[in-house]
């Protein structure tokens, strides 16, 4: 096939987010044998008027993409986190390509109300819609059409630490763009408390508004020394936009894929509901923070059992959740073929 995958800020970003999905997705296509023609709408937005504005240039990007859509003639078009595109221009790529099969794909979270809105823009005019949360919420983005899970992918070439082969000099790491301002945020809570019970560790601060952050090869360099990892999603947004359980049912940021793809022993919620991807002896489960905190002070004291643990979901990781895998998902998926894989994430059509 050829593969257009639309979205992305390659360019207002300077490569510092490499690993994200979009990347993943594109090297799962090429290496499953498919062409794939990235198209980055809103770097192409800003370059389209002497504003460099994304707002002046939507306009412009939307006919370049149906300019270029025509060059390549796309089997399939992905749309990815893709803003800038219209309605209008699916409508016209249906017209000017009558075979061809429209996607979306997110992996924001449900209880953000801008993500529903944004998917909904698009979800009736397409063949599918993929997000990283499972069960019967996706029925809210579907817009009558088929919806479905899809996990965050490993790519072993950007997923490349071992982080359970050494003794590394992070103890524990957790990164992220920024907590929740508007009205609190339970991991900064959850964050401070294991600073505060557990003050002997080594657990640098890594928060994009406080310290800058951590990104591109810095990050995967840090992810590969480090013992452990948390992954904290966000379940929340403001004090009014709090998660349901259909919300966090097999939710997480992508934060997952870079600890497990990268050796680190990750530590998960069990609200969230990963266990349906990671089994006990591949990932660590805390009920409440206490948990957390005694949970990570265990694994830190017994080496021999954080490696093992941390090399399982390694291995599941890389073996069950790659791109390749999730390239081929949404190739069977849109062609109405059978699963050729016997996928171990949640496969069921949600409308």
């Amino acid at each position: 096939m050829r593969v257009m995958i639309v979205g992305g800020n390659q360019l207002k970003y300077a490569a510092s987010r490499f690993y994200d999905y979009a990347n993943k997705l594109g090297n799962g296509f090429i290496r499953n044998k498919h062409t794939v023609l990235r198209f980055f709408d809103r770097d192409v937005a800003r370059l389209s008027n002497v504003f460099r504005s994304r707002k002046m240039g939507v306009s412009g990007a939307n006919k370049i993409l149906l300019r270029q859509a025509h060059s390549f003639a796309p089997d399939l078009v992905i749309f990815i986190h893709a803003d800038v595109i219209k309605s209008d221009t699916l409508s016209q790529l249906r017209k000017n390509h009558p075979d061809v099969k429209l996607a979306q794909l997110s992996i924001d979270p449900l209880f953000i109300p801008g993500t529903i809105l944004r998917l909904n823009q698009k979800s009736a005019l397409l063949d599918a819609t993929f997000i990283t949360t499972a069960g019967k919420g996706l029925s809210r983005i579907s817009g009558g059409q088929a919806a479905y899970y899809i996990p965050n992918i490993i790519d072993s070439s950007m997923e490349t630490g071992r982080a359970f082969e050494i003794n590394g000099d992070v103890d524990l790491i957790f990164a992220c763009g920024s907590f929740d301002r508007g009205g609190g945020d339970p991991r900064r809570t959850t964050v401070d408390l294991i600073r505060q019970r557990l003050p002997q560790i080594k657990f640098p601060e890594h928060v994009s508004f406080e310290t800058g952050g951590l990104w591109g090869a810095d990050y995967v360099k840090t992810l590969a020394r480090s013992k452990c990892g948390l992954n904290l999603s966000r379940e929340r947004e403001g004090p009014l936009n709090i998660a349901t359980p259909d919300d966090l049912y097999v939710y997480s940021s992508d934060r997952i894929s870079h600890l497990t793809g990268n050796g680190v022993l990750t530590f998960s919620h069990r609200k969230y509901n990963i266990e349906k991807l990671y089994s006990d002896d591949e990932m660590v489960y805390y009920e409440n923070d206490e948990d957390l905190v005694s949970k990570i002070s265990y694994f830190l004291e017994n080496d021999d059992m954080r490696r093992k643990i941390a090399k399982k979901g390694w291995e599941k990781a890389h073996l069950h959740l790659n791109e390749c895998l999730g390239a081929q998902f949404i190739t069977d998926v849109l062609n109405n073929n059978k699963l050729s894989h016997p996928y171990i994430w949640p496969t069921e059509k949600i409308v």
